[in-house]
């Protein structure tokens, strides 16, 4: 399991568990919902009665770039598109089941994994008829599906009136967010479902799934409402459990899932979907490989150039890429074999020295002027956290994160508020200076400085000092020390990895090198290791009183002179307490 992926699953399991037994929240019907339609819907496959925009929840055009195959496109015949989107959301849901059970329980039987993934299968028609983005060709804008009144977000329905808060950081309109939280919610009465009494066996597989489904549905204390008291839920998720409708517009049990899911439920946004290219013919004379991103055993993604594969760990970081060999690469991955991942040398970008390339783009640390009221969002394409960058103002870039190949698109992290962060769009190649333009690091407000640069002072307030050594990372070789309240003077500031770690190069009139300074994702930590400000000193302790007792009654052993002993290691012990 990656760090990432244990993080993500165990968060959402707490705040799945604290939500869901939360007192409703008072949400008026069709929250935020605008721009909603009820044409040409119907409770089918794809087609449920009423969707709303994304925004302002998520970004639409990031669901257009990468999630295209998973939404029901409405300019296509209703018929036609159905087939194609059940085959490529049964894909999509089959393969986020199966991985997410392979985390939660990777000793879980061939059979119980099966049975989870039809499980949550039957789930997702229950509630929705495994309807979630629409592309509505009425108006042209990209939706999600809405029920209950509105109060219902996407495929399996996180309902706002009970889980409001997650609803607002994008566990609703995000398909994979949507899956996850849910899953979380049904995992949990899938295990509690194995010691029911009403299941004859907890390999009983249907009594299980029914089980756990009358608990996700009316709460763990409903758990055997299958069984003893059935409502009209339990006998509709029977009827569709059982019917298995799906399968009547599935040609490909097998198909490859259009989008990497793996990666997507890992909360990687910008994720690379898997390619299956087509064979080498007179109709297909060049080489797949040259037009395409490459997956390796390892897991880096990788272009082919010169004789060698060019390569960065993170998927969302695949466009530098493209910017570094100037390069239009299809945004899909082919997967390539072991014999194939050796037949040439590799070289691993580290992330911020591959985003350099991007054309026009600025890097950690450097201040940008916001020239829109752009939306701020809590991720690069996720939900907005409502509020908007105020043209005009100085911010400094706390992350960069690469999106859309072609345009070379970009997303800063800034700080819009007293410890609130989010990104910003910052445009592509071509239109970037009409949002967002270079600023000087003096411009930024003292209380905006998060990030030291050249020129600046920074005191250590490390309690236990900072090493130095002599080159940033980890491969450095430690010099000397810098203690608590040596003021440092600031010469070159690098970002480096996936948590953007801060290496600052500083000097005293002593010593120059190196020094960490902590990281800014996800959420930073530069204030433990180093401020503008110097520490407070420290008092030193008040030494306790000496004890005042009459001495005890002296023998001939010298006991004035073992008492004056002990009275001595007494106050040094409390002094040294």
């Amino acid at each position: 399991m990656s760090r990432i992926t244990q993080s993500l699953i165990l968060v959402s399991l707490a705040m799945a568990g604290n939500e869901a037994i939360a007192a409703p929240n008072d949400t008026e019907a069709y929250y935020l919902c605008a721009h909603k339609i009820t044409d040409n819907t119907s409770w089918n496959f794809g087609t449920a009665p009423a969707y709303c925009d994304i925004e302002p929840f998520g970004d639409p055009e990031f669901v257009r770039t990468y999630l295209a195959e998973i939404a029901f496109n409405t300019a296509q015949p209703t018929g036609d598109e159905r087939a194609r989107y059940m085959n490529a959301l049964n894909a999509t849901i089959r393969d986020g089941a199966a991985y997410y059970l392979s985390v939660r329980k990777p000793d879980a039987s061939a059979a119980e994994e099966e049975a989870w993934v039809e499980a949550i299968k039957a789930v997702a028609n229950q509630e929705t008829f495994w309807s979630h983005y629409r592309d509505a060709v009425v108006d042209g804008r990209m939706k999600m599906m809405r029920g209950d009144s509105g109060h219902g977000h996407g495929m399996m329905q996180v309902d706002d009136r009970w889980h409001f808060a997650r609803i607002n950081e994008g566990k609703g309109w995000q398909i994979f967010e949507n899956m996850l939280y849910a899953m979380e919610i049904f995992y949990s009465e899938w295990q509690n479902a194995a010691q029911a009494s009403c299941l004859s066996a907890p390999d009983n597989w249907s009594e299980r799934t029914r089980a756990a489904y009358a608990a996700y549905n009316g709460g763990p204390s409903r758990i055997c409402r299958w069984h003893d008291n059935p409502v009209w839920q339990d006998e509709g998720f029977l009827g569709k459990f059982q019917a298995k409708s799906w399968l009547n517009y599935i040609a490909n049990l097998d198909a490859t899932a259009p989008v990497d899911v793996a990666c997507m439920l890992e909360g990687v946004e910008f994720c690379v979907p898997e390619y299956v290219p087509p064979a080498h013919s007179i109709d297909n004379p060049e080489t797949p490989w040259q037009y395409n991103y490459l997956e390796l055993t390892s897991g880096e993604i990788c272009l082919l150039e010169n004789g060698g594969f060019h390569c960065v760990l993170q998927q969302q970081d695949a466009p530098c890429l493209n910017a570094m060999f100037d390069r239009v690469s299809i945004a899909q991955a082919i997967k390539l074999d072991q014999t194939q991942s050796d037949a040439y040398p590799k070289t691993v970008y580290e992330k911020h020295q591959c985003l350099a390339n991007l054309e026009n783009s600025f890097a950690v640390g450097q201040s940008v002027v916001a020239e829109k009221a752009t939306n701020i969002r809590h991720t690069a394409a996720g939900t907005d956290t409502q509020h908007d960058a105020v043209v005009g103002k100085v911010y400094q870039i706390l992350d960069v994160v690469a999106g859309t190949p072609a345009d070379q698109s970009r997303y800063y992290r800034i700080r819009y508020a007293t410890d609130a962060e989010g990104y910003i769009y910052a445009g592509g190649v071509r239109d970037f200076s009409s949002w967002a333009t270079a600023a000087s690091h003096e411009s930024l407000p003292d209380s905006d400085k998060l990030i030291a640069m050249t020129g600046d002072t920074l005191y250590v307030v490390n309690a236990q000092g900072i090493p130095v050594k002599d080159a940033a990372g980890e491969q450095g070789a430690q010099i000397g020390k810098f203690e608590k309240g040596d003021a440092l003077e600031v010469h070159s500031t690098q970002s480096m990895g996936e948590h953007n770690e801060i290496y600052y190069e500083v000097s005293t009139t002593a010593l120059r090198g190196f020094i960490y300074s902590g990281s800014l994702l996800p959420s930073s930590d530069l204030a433990s290791w180093t401020s503008f400000e110097a520490p407070e000193p420290e008092t030193p302790p008040t030494p306790e009183p000496p004890v005042t007792e009459p001495p005890a009654q002296q023998d001939s052993g010298g006991g004035s002179l073992s008492y004056a002993l002990l009275l001595l290691l007494y106050v040094v012990r409390k002094r040294r307490l």
